[in-house]
């Protein structure tokens, strides 16, 4: 971790709220790096997932069976993990499938779809153990 210099804000009775703005902002900051950070590795890991699946799958070396018995592995390797059922590998692979075609390359090619700006959002469990989906302020 980097060692930065600390920003101080004289302390003045009057000004707390500007200083507490200013520990909300380090950890809105902090928390929407980690959002980012932990959605791009679900998707890392669902298409890596389906891509692997995939390929067994086309070459037959795998069947349908095959990806229900991987279902069953990954559940009792660790049973609090979740979103790895049979259905969510299906999914994934056809997550693979679909954006690993050349006809998206080129249709991304010819939008230039790395051109638009999208606005991030997030799935995040709030306090009461419910999920959300939130707009990331970036």
């Amino acid at each position: 971790m980097d060692k930065k210099t600390v920003r101080i804000i004289p302390s003045n009775p009057d000004d707390f709220e500007r200083q507490f703005a200013y520990v909300d902002s380090i950890i809105n900051k902090h928390r929407t790096t980690a959002i980012a950070t932990v959605n791009m590795e679900s998707l890392l890991t669902a298409w890596e997932v389906g891509q692997f699946i995939s390929a067994q799958l086309k070459s037959s070396h795998w069947g349908s069976k095959v990806v229900s018995e991987l279902a069953d592995y990954l559940k009792r390797q660790n049973p609090k993990r979740r979103g790895f059922g049979k259905r969510h590998l299906y999914n994934m692979v056809k997550f693979y499938d679909t954006y690993s075609t050349d006809e998206f390359r080129h249709l991304g090619e010819h939008l230039k779809l790395d051109e638009f700006v999208q606005l991030p959002i997030a799935q995040i469990e709030n306090n009461d153990g419910q999920n959300e989906i939130v707009q990331l302020p970036w």
